[in-house]
């Protein structure tokens, strides 16, 4: 523990730039915290909080090099581009989001000024989920639910026709015989998919050490939100046919929503073993031969 508090502390501009990505995560993730969407709030800031300790990581432990004149002259024009963006922004949403992209840049720039681009690197992902991601929450949930309700709903009516049922699918919409059901924001795994995301991240960190592999992995969230949920609208459809109208009330909506959860963590990790047992190419084996 002495030796980590060590190797930080040789790096004081990191431990500000920690503190000031903490800071402003907390800023505007204030009013969630208290308000209906508290634990969405709390899943984004123990998300933030991995992220910071995670670029504090990689830049302890890279020694210090002095910043180049290519990395200045960089600096300089990040901050005279997110000049230039705060003249013309304007309000409503995208302005405030052009705002938000102001500070990251010159946030960017101050990091590459005096730290280099080894520690910028570092900095944007954490730099992304906190100044954009967290104060946008709301907005980029609701530009993804849609999405991911009309994906779901078409793979669940190829099933259900896989499945030998006559499906009739309209938009987020599925029609069958004797049952109309419409794929609203609430079933469309959108409210798990903060959770989702953190419990991703953990395993990808986990299971693989390759950035390449952890970036490819960490891409199939997506689907296997959408191959969970349209799990759960098939099972839906297929408990009606035999139980009938008691699969429609609440104990059941909530139980197959957990089928939901555990279908796509079992896809994810899935596609994690696949992706950590692949053959290993030359280079690979050359390196361990080394």
């Amino acid at each position: 523990m002495k030796s980590v508090f060590a190797k930080i502390m040789q790096h004081p501009l990191s431990v500000l730039y920690s503190a000031l990505l903490l800071f402003f995560a907390l800023f505007t993730s204030g009013t969630a915290l208290s308000g209906r969407t508290w634990d969405a709030a709390l899943v984004d800031l123990v998300m933030a909080v991995l992220l910071i300790c995670s670029m504090l990581r990689k830049i302890t432990c890279n020694s210090e090099r002095k910043v180049t004149f290519p990395e200045h002259a960089g600096a300089w024009g990040l901050v005279i581009f997110a000049n230039l963006l705060m003249l013309i922004s304007e309000g409503g949403f995208l302005g405030d989001l052009l705002r938000s992209c102001t500070f990251v840049i010159l946030f960017c720039g101050t990091v590459l000024y005096f730290s280099g681009k080894n520690v910028l690197s570092a900095c944007l992902l954490p730099t992304f989920w906190c100044c954009i991601f967290i104060p946008y929450h709301e907005e980029f949930m609701l530009m993804a639910s849609y999405p991911l309700r009309l994906s779901a709903t078409m793979l669940s009516a190829l099933m259900l026709k896989g499945c030998g049922l006559n499906v009739v699918c309209s938009g987020s919409s599925l029609h069958l015989v004797n049952l109309d059901i419409a794929i609203t924001d609430a079933c469309s795994g959108i409210n798990q998919l903060d959770a989702f995301i953190l419990i991703a991240y953990i395993a990808v960190r986990i299971m693989h050490r390759k950035f390449y592999c952890q970036l490819l992995h960490f891409a199939f969230i997506i689907p296997a939100i959408i191959i969970g949920n349209a799990f759960r609208i098939v099972l839906t459809v297929l408990l009606f046919q035999k139980l009938g109208e008691t699969v429609l009330n609440n104990c059941w909506h909530v139980a197959l929503g957990y089928v939901q959860i555990v279908m796509a963590l079992l896809f994810f990790i899935a596609v994690g073993k696949l992706l950590k047992n692949k053959p290993e190419t030359t280079e690979e084996l050359q390196e361990k031969g080394q």
